[in-house]
């Protein structure tokens, strides 16, 4: 028998996965609301649409149905991902005010991803396999506690501040690509190659499949605003800004 989810991890994994998005909304509209006040609702209502299908789809067991010879049904959590990626691509007034956010906040605001020490404890428990909860664990929380460090030097402006922000970003997405690749490979489902012995629901039934479904997602979504923005900045400044920085 699975162990049973500890009440303190329900509520941190739900309040994170949950809180977290709603608050960069309250952060995008405060710079829309001076120069792109017409998508304040639009993004209000794909904020609300996210975080609500992906709970209730998870409370009715959606994910945690395997179907065989099919995709995952967890891989549906990319379609938020993909349209708010091509709004900031495409989107004009989109990507002006995201561009208007300061890069620090950006970068702060993944602290967040220090939660992911929960998947340890889900380990030490015997809840989670540890093909995925050591290497998905370990990477959040090393990522989560650096975002203040690499955010503050984003705001001093220091030396290297954005060949560190890069660095920090890349490894943050390939920290989520990894979690993303062993979760699917070590629970149950026609992918389910690894960790055959531990046979685990617990990533695709709540609390913890809020993670793949709305924190991953964002937490991406994040690292690839926050790359296009360090990237283009390098670009466009001359050497001597860019040895200065």
């Amino acid at each position: 028998m699975q162990p049973s989810t500890p009440l303190w991890i329900s509520v941190i994994t739900t309040a994170v996965a949950m809180v977290v998005p709603v608050l960069a909304w309250f952060v995008f509209r405060r710079f829309a609301r001076r120069s792109a006040r017409e998508l304040v609702a639009p993004s209000a209502i794909f904020v609300a649409l996210w975080i609500g299908l992906a709970y209730t789809l998870s409370a009715r067991g959606f994910f945690s149905a395997p179907r065989a010879g099919s995709v995952p049904p967890i891989a549906l959590a990319l379609v938020p991902l993909a349209i708010g990626y091509l709004g900031f691509l495409t989107v004009r007034p989109v990507r002006a005010v995201l561009e208007e956010i300061p890069l620090s906040w950006l970068t702060g605001l993944q602290l967040y991803r220090a939660v992911g020490a929960v998947f340890l404890v889900e380990w030490m428990m015997g809840a989670l396999p540890g093909t995925f909860a050591l290497p998905a664990g370990i990477g959040d929380v090393a990522i989560g506690l650096a975002a203040p460090i690499v955010a503050a030097r984003l705001q001093r402006e220091s030396r290297h501040a954005r060949d560190w922000a890069i660095l920090w970003n890349v490894l943050g997405v390939a920290d989520l690509v990894t979690a993303v690749a062993t979760g699917v490979l070590s629970t149950p489902g026609p992918l389910h190659i690894l960790s055959l012995d531990s046979h685990s629901h617990a990533l695709t039934m709540l609390p913890l499949v809020l993670v793949p479904t709305i924190a991953v997602p964002f937490s991406i979504l994040l690292h690839l605003v926050g790359l296009h923005r360090l990237i283009g900045r390098v670009h466009s400044a001359p050497l001597g800004m860019r040895a200065a920085a």
